[in-house]
């Protein structure tokens, strides 16, 4: 896709108010509504289904296709797409993209065909409801425009475990087609906030852990580092918006090749994406290795027993008597079948110390890594002995969701 950033996204600045207001009166988009339906530019469109995505939110999605041939034609025009979503209390959201004709074009003229269409897109988080949805196409230069109006209708998944943690979200909340490499894994131009309380009998002191190693264990390929990224940002971020009644929230990244601590956020009251993006920068990112270095090395998650360690005996443990602080680590993290694990005495335990861990393993679609030996969680296990640990193995947006809610119903019976 490509646009120039003229998208207004909430909250909005007065700036992008004037910018979103001025376009959407320039195009007469309000007149639009009321003439009805009409298409004078070649284009399609296609509404795709609201689901359920690795953020927790259903995600709906919309595509429009404009032809080589059209957008050729109209090089040197300036066309606008605008997109207005209203949910069932009659509230309107609005966005809008100016479009880049030249750079949209360059793929499709690069493969020296010069047919075909060139998409643009937007996504969207919505909550369960109806909508219309009413798209737009401006030609400022010619005047001419196109008009579409659909419905959308919204359901929530079935059994939901959490289904209370959109409340207090808007019905709608639309993400940037400008936003792309990392910040459009974790999502950076959307705001809105989970609600996730937990209740416990006793304080909480909630560390997150997140294995975010670009080691060469995913063969020097930017894309397999990638691929757990998109799940591993996401699942980061929403557990950093778990909310104790009592108690607090921790995140730290973690290295376990170079044994270091890349990001250390205590005491969360919303993630800070700055650190944690640059920790991430593409500098740092999985060098290129030869694949007879990659089977040589031992690679081994002891940095992980380390820290789990060095923080169990900085928490605020006691003996129990009620009202103690519960210290609970949650580790998101790869598959472990790669690691070598050697042979360790069980960890000395602090007296009065009483902890749980809850490692979320991130089986990331299409990544290609090395075999190793299979139980790795059972290595794990007990390589971390006598803590107790329960692992939980997620590959789509569903099983997340689960593992969340036991997660969380697990703790809060504690």
């Amino acid at each position: 896709m490509a646009v120039l950033s003229c998208a207004a996204f909430s909250p909005l600045t007065q700036a992008q108010q004037i910018s979103q207001q001025a376009l959407f009166a320039e195009a007469s988009f309000d007149r639009w509504q009321a003439e009805g339906q009409r298409e004078q530019v070649s284009w399609k469109v296609k509404l795709f289904p609201a689901r359920l995505s690795v953020h927790q939110r259903l995600e709906a999605g919309i595509e429009i296709h404009i032809p080589f041939q059209e957008i050729t034609a109209r090089r040197n025009h300036r066309i606008t797409l605008l997109l207005q979503v209203t949910d069932a209390s009659r509230r309107r959201y609005r966005t809008c993209q100016i479009l880049d004709l030249d750079e949209a074009a360059e793929p499709a003229r690069t493969r020296g065909k010069g047919q075909g269409d060139v998409p643009f897109s937007w996504g969207m988080f919505v909550l369960p409801g109806e909508y219309d949805v009413e798209i737009g196409l401006y030609d400022q230069t010619t005047g001419e425009h196109n008009f579409l109006r659909h419905k959308l209708n919204v359901f929530p998944p079935a059994n939901d475990p959490l289904p209370n943690s959109w409340r207090g979200l808007p019905s709608v909340e639309f993400e940037s087609p400008a936003t792309g490499g990392l910040d459009g894994l974790y999502r950076s131009d959307v705001e809105g906030h989970l609600s996730l309380p937990l209740r416990t009998a006793r304080p909480l002191h909630l560390e997150v852990l997140a294995d975010m190693t670009p080691s060469d264990v995913f063969l020097g390929d930017a894309r397999n580092y990638e691929n757990y990224l998109a799940g591993a940002l996401p699942i980061v971020k929403v557990l950093s918006q778990i909310s104790p009644t009592k108690g607090s929230v921790s995140l730290a990244a973690l290295d376990l090749e170079r044994h270091r601590v890349t990001v250390e956020q205590p005491n969360l009251e919303s993630l800070n994406w700055s650190p944690l993006k640059e920790s991430l920068a593409s500098g740092n990112g999985p060098a290129v290795v030869s694949m007879r270095s990659l089977m040589e090395r031992r690679h081994t998650p002891i940095f992980l027993r380390d820290e789990l360690v060095r923080r169990l005996q900085a928490a605020p443990l006691a003996p129990a008597p009620a009202g103690d602080p519960l210290v609970v680590f949650i580790v998101v993290g790869r598959g472990m079948d790669t690691y070598s694990f050697p042979e360790l005495q069980p960890i000395t335990m602090p007296a009065g110390a009483e902890c749980e861990v809850f490692y979320v393993q991130y089986d990331s679609p299409g990544t290609t890594l090395p075999k190793g030996d299979t139980g790795g969680l059972k290595k794990l296990e007990k390589m971390l002995r006598p803590l107790r640990v329960r692992t939980f193995t997620v590959r789509s947006a569903e099983s997340i969701r689960y593992a969340l809610a036991r997660v969380m119903d697990e703790i809060s019976r504690m």
